[in-house]
């Protein structure tokens, strides 16, 4: 899917050229969002969001279990067709698919 690409703020193409915002591939941008965003976040959509920094520090495997459903389930929501996802190691968390 092509969006506009936000790097720390709205990346937008040199104003010499046509000043326009960068289009580029952006599933990887949104799906990072996704995590990243709590319930709420999103005023027109308000269930979306995974809320990953909750489950973060949690050791137990049932918030890891919780927190795959989750993703799976937002992801969905989001149109994304998940084919692999592993949350095993939090620090590299694995999910492939597309929209």
């Amino acid at each position: 899917m092509k969006d506009f690409i936000i790097e720390d703020d709205l990346l937008i193409i040199d104003s010499l050229t046509d000043g326009d915002f960068v289009i580029k591939e952006a599933d990887q941008q949104n799906i990072e969002h996704l995590l990243l965003s709590q319930k709420g976040s999103y005023k027109e959509f308000p269930i979306l969001g995974v809320g990953i920094k909750k489950y973060i520090n949690s050791p137990d495997a049932t918030s890891r279990l919780r927190l795959e459903n989750e993703i799976d389930k937002q992801l969905s929501y989001d149109n994304f067709h998940v084919t692999t996802l592993d949350v095993n190691d939090l620090q590299n968390i694995k999910i492939d698919g597309n929209y």
